[in-house]
């Protein structure tokens, strides 16, 4: 019976044991991938940064937290990567325990697992600066994107100002126009989700226009 058992426990630890390897071998080559990929957003963004100084602060700010993002994910892969192998490393001793205890011994990885502390705490903070620099980034394409509505209404009006001087447009016709306008801008917020959600597909040009004539109205 003991015969038995120590046969079916070898055999459970084996089936164990390749299940392991086999999940450390595919998620090392996805790390892998993820980790050149990343490289090349960080050397593209460099790049791109360099050429952004000459044409504007605005351009080199953005460009500069795209790149700071990319060597955030860059360091996060690697740390995962890492995290990867000492879980590999727990799983094959713990197949190693199961094939050769006898009882009564005590299955042991602290060392392990204080290996693990520094990169433990390092993926918290790394993950923590991603949050942080994707609201950043959030929040700078939120204020470009008022900007350019602020520009267009103001491109709007001169082009209105210049018609009414020039007796193209009628008082009612400026007022109207120019009301229409001011609609548009204070209800940028409500406009721009509607534009996304027919870029997005989830709504066709039908219903977008009846959306955007129930907010103007």
């Amino acid at each position: 019976y003991q015969e038995k058992y120590r046969l079916e426990k070898r055999k459970s630890a084996k089936v164990f044991h390749d299940t392991l390897v086999a999940f450390a071998e595919r998620r090392i080559i996805i790390m892998d991938m993820f980790e050149k990929a990343t490289k090349v957003a960080k050397e593209m963004g460099d790049t791109v940064i360099n050429s952004a100084k000459s044409i504007g602060g605005n351009l080199y700010n953005t460009t500069k937290e795209q790149s700071e993002m990319a060597s955030l994910n860059v360091q996060k892969s690697l740390i995962e990567k890492r995290m990867t192998e000492y879980y590999a490393e727990i799983g094959k001793r713990y197949v190693e325990y199961m094939e050769n205890c006898e009882g009564g011994e005590v299955f042991q990885v602290n060392d392990i697992l204080e290996k693990m502390q520094p990169d433990l705490k390092k993926l918290s903070e790394v993950k923590e600066q991603i949050a942080e620099k994707e609201f950043a980034i959030k929040e700078g394409n939120e204020q470009k994107a008022r900007r350019r509505a602020q520009e267009t209404f103001d491109k709007e009006k001169e082009t209105l100002d210049k018609a009414l001087n020039m007796e193209i447009l009628s008082e009612e016709e400026y007022e109207e126009k120019l009301a229409l306008a001011k609609n548009k801008l204070e209800h940028y917020d409500l406009l721009r989700k509607v534009d996304m959600q027919l870029s997005m597909g989830i709504i066709t040009k039908s219903e977008y226009d009846e959306k955007v004539k129930n907010i103007l109205n």
